[in-house]
């Protein structure tokens, strides 16, 4: 049996045991020789601007902020959307909600260079404190020294996993039933996002990045 078919036998399994429904017709993710995980400098530069963003849309003082971005030296980082957000004076409810919700992506993303212990379950928003606490009181050169990112059959295993679970979040979402208790549908779309960011998945950029399932 092949690793992508034993990648998503594995899934399917632990789907089935939190009562997750599962769509056997699904593909595989990719096979690892085809896929080229993000580097480490790529992801913590990647880290530092979300985290700057979620700050902001959790109001954090204005100061503080501008000295976040000076000291990571955050301004060629962000995204051309990120800017615009941290560029303006009054932000929308919407705009705040969705760089918030982006802590669990970041979270993702520091599990993926092992600055975090381990992946929570899908059902549980990510340990905020920590995760400011890990990037924001450090330094660039901190954060890029102490990462290394996981192999790659791991980073695939997780992928395969949630792929699935978005799944299930989208079925629930289309036939009007509820979303599986073991999963939340916000930590789940910004886990399968950061995933698919993580191995290029159709060589998308940060802004461009589909969840297809």
């Amino acid at each position: 049996m092949s690793s992508q078919m034993l990648r998503k036998s594995r899934s399917e399994k632990e789907l089935m045991r939190i009562n997750v429904p599962i769509n056997e017709h699904l593909p595989y993710v990719e096979a690892e020789r085809d896929v080229l995980i993000r580097s480490r400098v790529e992801i913590i530069n990647r880290i530092i601007p979300l985290a700057i963003t979620a700050a902001k849309a959790l109001e954090a003082p204005d100061e503080y902020l501008a000295e976040a971005v000076e000291e990571f030296q955050a301004n060629n980082l962000f995204t051309d959307e990120e800017r615009q957000f941290m560029e303006s004076a009054t932000t929308n409810e919407q705009d705040k909600i969705n760089y918030s919700w982006k802590l669990e992506s970041i979270w993702v993303l520091l599990w993926s260079v092992g600055l975090v212990p381990e992946l929570n379950s899908p059902a549980k928003t990510c340990d905020v404190d920590l995760l400011f606490d890990v990037v924001l009181n450090s330094s660039k050169d901190d954060l890029i020294n102490k990462a290394s990112v996981k192999q790659k059959s791991i980073i695939l295993d997780e992928l395969d996993f949630i792929y699935r679970a978005h799944w299930s979040v989208r079925n629930a979402q289309l036939h009007g039933t509820d979303i599986p208790a073991a999963l939340d549908e916000g930590v789940v779309y910004e886990r399968h996002y950061a995933f698919n960011w993580l191995v290029h998945y159709m060589d998308q950029e940060w802004e461009e990045i589909s969840t297809d399932t």
